[in-house]
């Protein structure tokens, strides 16, 4: 027999492999299904920790909205610019401020990472 060459009973519920000591591996669809839903976890589960939201006033009750990029030194011990949630607001009283690590922050971490810098989206809805 060769190397990952099925064997079995016919029934279709498990697979075994022979891995390279000739010795049987079994592996049932419950674990792979385990398997992908521990996979699709940690995918994602860092995500909730990227988001940071807080509520000025009565929060969002228009359609507006802006955003801007913050910069940390030191990996973030450090601010290099200052993102002025106010301003970006308009003047508004009731605003949601958004901060999170977007798409391109995570594009823009491995050219940010030798500098020691990091950055995040902050969004004001207003």
């Amino acid at each position: 027999m060769s190397l990952g060459r099925r064997l079995g009973d016919g029934s279709g519920t498990e697979r075994r492999h022979l891995d390279k000591r000739g010795s049987v591996q079994r592996s049932s669809p419950r674990g792979r299904v385990r398997g992908r839903l521990l996979a699709l976890v940690l995918l994602v589960a860092p995500s909730a920790c990227l988001v940071h939201e807080h509520r000025v006033g009565l929060g969002p009750v228009g359609v507006g909205a802006a955003t801007a990029r913050q910069y940390y030194f030191l990996f973030g011990l450090q601010r290099i610019n200052d993102v002025d949630a106010q301003r970006l607001a308009l003047g508004k009283t009731s605003f949601l401020i958004r901060s999170r690590m977007s798409f391109w922050d995570v594009v823009l971490a491995p050219l940010l990472a030798p500098l020691t810098m990091t950055s995040r989206t902050v969004t004001v809805e207003w």
